[in-house]
């Protein structure tokens, strides 16, 4: 008797005409759950210490964050009110973007409700056929698990609202969420031609009254457009836009990509095999389904409909309109700045599922998760500018492993160093690839500390302008852990002027060397550094002072004799006394490099990094000496400095244009090729990491 009691109570609550849209939404929360556990990354970190340091107005007058575009709305408004709820944590962030999300899909419902079904109070399957296609398009998982795409969220719901409330004939309403989604994001710019064609195609005005009711948008543009204009003139940091029939062919192509859900061209047919579709969030899209009516109710006599004709121009119309905000920045494209243009891919989804019933949606829900499942599969993201690149710069992946080591480099940093003075400056060296741990001046190491006096920055990136006379730490990533660089050293700022010799940045070197000196260090071994980053700086007047400071003098007579002496004791065996003679032939004259060239050689098994930096010296003092660049080369290959080595073996292989025919460049030039990413611009990650 319960049981016959409870059945149809069920039913009922399962055929409420909420029931669909509910488990959808639930659907997707378990779908995307992974993602909305995502950290800050890299842009985060700067609105955040944006709006904390200068308030909102502050912040959109002088935009010292990422300077790139003009979205006051999205960086400035959003994070200045969601901030403070969030206690520095991102999952506030989050959740607020679900929010959005959800908003966006209940507005786009409403669009194809109008479009594709008949006016009827429950959800028909061909509408949630493309809402559920537009919610599982692969780029979503990116706009939902980096915080900053908060801004292709909000202008995606704004454009979709000005859009419901224009329809309603609401026309002030639409035209303040019109403005607010162009100061979200510029995407959302050209809404004003969809609404022409609304006016025109859909509502049958005539095009002047069409073109009429719409003017006043075209207007609303003009906040961003100013904003956008004056941010160019007075920001260094803004993204230089490329015009042209090859960006804008290729802005089209990648629209293509996105609508077929596939961020990585070269894996996207194998991973259909790795992907693993959600099964819980296909259980509720199941529920769903049930609560579905078996087929779409036909139209009531006289009920007016859009023909489908007209359905399908404007959603090719609205794809086409929202492309060309990408036309200008397809050469360095991602798959979620397509967000508000897939709209028109949903409006064609709904209209091919218009006669799906039950069973049919429930095949159609499970072959979009696995769709959508082999679309944020594989694990590769775009690296260098290139407008036909197939792969999307930023993809799930890029982002998920960015914040899984962003988190571990925050944990180790706060664990090796848990407290530090103010005003320290940071300087990491070996950091991960496309972490997204550091950036700019350092906001995340900032942030860890609550400390707005900090700075970071790469350890190459050394100088008087990041260092000045700053407390120093210098920190480098082991692959496990964070450990201080040079800790134990007696003298470290001459170590870090070394390397900084090597990695060719002399004048990071020169303000190492000063402030060793300044600091108390060995003068000898300063004052000779210091010559030779002041020469490779280009102040040879400093350089000769430094070496007259550290005893060198032109005395030939006495540089041959030592050189000769030193060969004598190499003859005898003993490379300890040879070190030495060369020590002085080097300083009766420092500009000759044969005795530079031995001591790199005898100092190989001593000292790799001073047995580099003499061969450095003699190569660069006769450029023409390919046996010293050789050897150079291969010491940083050997020492992992690439960047460095591959500069040096380019100047080898002009000197020496018969390369080929030696064995040991050959196979240099292999080493270097194999550690080099992809040619293609791709990075590329198996199993056990990059390809």
């Amino acid at each position: 008797m319960l049981r016959a009691r409870l059945r149809p109570v069920n039913t009922t609550l399962l055929r409420s005409r909420w029931s669909a849209p509910l488990l959808g939404a639930a659907a997707l929360v378990a779908l995307y759950a992974s993602a909305l556990g995502t950290g800050f990354l890299n842009d985060d970190y700067l609105f955040l210490e944006q709006v904390r340091r200068h308030g909102v107005l502050g912040a959109v007058l002088h935009p010292a964050g990422v300077g790139n575009f003009f979205r006051p709305v999205s960086r400035e408004l959003w994070f200045s009110l969601v901030a403070p709820l969030s206690w520095g944590e991102p999952f506030v962030f989050h959740l607020a973007q679900l929010l959005v999300f959800l908003a966006a899909l209940v507005l786009l419902a409403d669009l194809l409700r109008t479009l594709v079904s008949r006016r009827e109070p429950g959800p028909s399957p061909a509408v949630l056929a493309g809402v559920l296609w537009f919610a599982l398009v692969p780029l979503q998982r990116v706009n939902l698990a980096w915080v900053s795409c908060s801004q292709d969220l909000l202008a995606l719901t704004g454009a979709l609202g000005s859009m419901a409330l224009f329809r309603r004939g609401r026309t002030g309403l639409a035209l303040v969420a019109y403005v607010a989604a162009t100061l979200a994001k510029e995407s959302a710019v050209p809404l004003p031609v969809l609404l022409f064609l609304w006016s025109w195609r859909i509502d049958h005005l005539p095009a002047r009254r069409a073109l009429a009711r719409t003017l006043p948008f075209t207007l609303a543009a003009l906040p961003w457009a100013v904003g956008e204009v004056l941010l160019r003139q007075q920001s260094t940091a803004a993204h230089p836009l490329v015009w042209g029939g090859a960006s804008l062919a290729a802005a089209f192509l990648h629209l293509l990509q996105s609508l077929a859900g596939i961020e990585h061209a070269a894996g996207w047919l194998r991973s259909w095999s790795e992907a693993r579709p959600s099964l819980v969030a296909f259980a509720l899209l199941t529920l769903a389904a049930i609560a579905l009516p078996d087929r779409a109710s036909p139209a009531e006599p006289g009920e007016r409909r859009v023909p489908m004709r007209e359905v399908v121009m404007f959603a090719v119309a609205w794809c086409a309109a929202f492309t060309l905000p990408v036309w200008p920045v397809a050469h360095l494209w991602s798959g979620y700045y397509y967000t508000l243009a897939v709209v028109g891919g949903a409006v064609l989804v709904a209209c091919a599922a218009a006669r799906l019933a039950r069973w049919s949606w429930i095949v159609f829900a499970g072959a979009l998760l696995w769709w959508h499942a082999a679309g944020v599969s594989p694990r590769a993201f775009a690296l260098r500018e290139n407008p036909w690149s197939g792969t999307s710069h930023v993809t799930s992946f890029y982002l998920e492993r960015a914040a899984g080591l962003s988190r571990e480099l925050r944990a180790s940093l706060e664990r090796v160093v848990p407290k530090v003075a103010r005003e320290t400056r940071f300087f990491f060296a070996a950091l991960p690839s496309w972490a997204g741990f550091q950036m700019g001046s350092g906001p995340s190491v900032r942030h860890l500390y609550h400390d707005d006096s900090l700075e970071s920055q790469f350890y190459s990136a050394f100088g008087e302008a990041t260092a000045g006379r700053y407390p120093l730490r210098f920190l480098f990533w082991n692959g496990v852990d964070f450990e201080p660089l040079y800790a134990n050293e007696r003298d470290p700022l001459f170590q870090v002027g070394g390397d900084l010799l090597l990695l060719d940045r002399p004048g990071g070197a020169l303000w190492a060397f000063r402030r060793g000196l300044e600091e108390g260090g060995e003068r000898l071994d300063h004052w000779y550094g210091l010559g030779w980053a002041a020469l490779w700086s280009g102040r040879r007047e400093l350089a000769e002072r430094a070496w007259r400071e550290w005893g060198a003098r032109d005395d030939s007579t006495a540089r041959v004799l030592w050189l000769r002496r030193a060969k004598g004791s190499l003859e005898d065996g003993d490379t300890l006394t040879a070190r030495r003679q060369l020590i002085e032939s080097v300083r009766s004259g420092i500009g000759h490099p044969e005795a530079h060239a031995m001591l790199g050689m005898l100092l190989e098994r001593v000292n790799t990094k001073y047995a580099l930096l003499e061969t450095k010296i003699a190569a660069e003092l006769k450029p023409t000496d390919w046996l010293a660049r050789r050897d150079l080369v291969q010491g940083l290959i050997s020492a992992r400095l690439d960047e460095p080595a591959a500069e040096h073996l380019e100047k080898l292989k002009r000197i020496l244009p018969d390369w080929r025919a030696d064995s040991v460049v050959v196979r240099l030039d292999e080493r270097l090729r194999a550690r080099r990413p992809s040619p293609n611009g791709v990075a590329e990650f198996g199993p056990g990491g990059l390809r």
